[in-house]
């Protein structure tokens, strides 16, 4: 007999739930913890396909399945943005065909079927260890999250909950290939992009302790500031600031034209909710 309270397969059928807000405050909006915990009850019976915001005017959006527009309405009883005063709420039927799915229109995996959940740590290849840890604590603000001095381990986090930054300084006793496969990667383009406060102000840091700026600040087509430098062995890494005032305070070049968006420049990266 199958047991009611696990998640079971949901039609293919997608519905757009819009909310717009119009000038209500930050505070009259539902606190994100009530939203992450509507979000994750839809991600736990397969419903959930996307959420994000809306602009112009400002609302949010929340893609999401069902098998017709009567349950659309009875899975979104619990909605937090439902009934809010002073809000346009609107839900209707997403057709794929006219409007392409953006989406996966699959069910997502249940739990416990071996789905990634999370990125829990990203490498980065040093020379020296020692000199490298000191770096990227003084001059970035890394905390140390664990740390083993027999085997040279070294784990990096700017905060709970965020992915860790692991130091590998690589040892000839690992034997070949992996000990020149991994020298190898020293020096180069990380692909790692962090977001930071203010672009103008980690310039300056980084300038005064002697790190190299590949791409001094400009200004995005998508509003924010990038910045490109280097870590004491030649590692590149993007940094980015959005929001207001991003930018203020000097002048900027503006980003060239690219015809293929790269990771962090072209393309504006996307904002996690805290």
């Amino acid at each position: 007999m199958s047991d009611p309270s696990r998640p079971g397969p949901k039609p293919k059928r997608l519905y757009v739930r819009t909310v717009r807000v119009g000038d209500l405050e930050r505070s009259e909006l539902p606190a994100a913890a009530t939203i992450r915990r509507f979000d994750g009850e839809l991600e736990r019976v397969g419903r959930l396909v996307a959420r994000g915001p809306l602009t112009d005017p400002a609302g949010d959006l929340l893609i999401f399945r069902a098998a017709s527009l009567d349950e659309a309405h009875r899975v979104l009883r619990s909605d937090p943005f439902r009934g809010l005063p002073g809000t346009t709420y609107e839900v209707v039927e997403w057709n794929p065909v006219a409007l392409g799915s953006g989406a996966n229109l699959e069910p997502a995996p249940a739990r416990g079927a071996g789905r990634l959940t999370a990125i829990l740590r990203v490498g980065v290849v040093v020379r020296d260890l020692v000199s490298s840890l000191r770096w990227y604590r003084e001059v970035l603000g890394f905390p140390i999250r664990e740390q083993d001095e027999t085997t040279g381990y070294v784990e990096l986090s700017l905060g709970r909950g965020a992915s860790g930054l692991s130091l590998v300084a690589p040892r000839r006793e690992w034997g070949e290939p992996l000990y020149s496969e991994t020298v190898a990667r020293i020096g180069m383009s990380t692909g790692i992009v962090f977001q930071t406060d203010s672009a103008a102000a980690l310039e300056l840091r980084l300038r005064s302790a002697g790190a190299r700026i590949t791409e001094p600040p400009r200004r995005q087509p998508w509003g924010g500031v990038t910045l490109r430098f280097l870590d004491p062995d030649g590692n590149e890494f993007l940094a980015f600031q959005t929001g207001p005032g991003a930018g203020e305070g000097r002048v900027l070049t503006p980003a060239p034209a690219r015809s293929t968006p790269t990771p962090g420049t072209g393309r504006r990266p996307r904002r996690q909710d805290s």
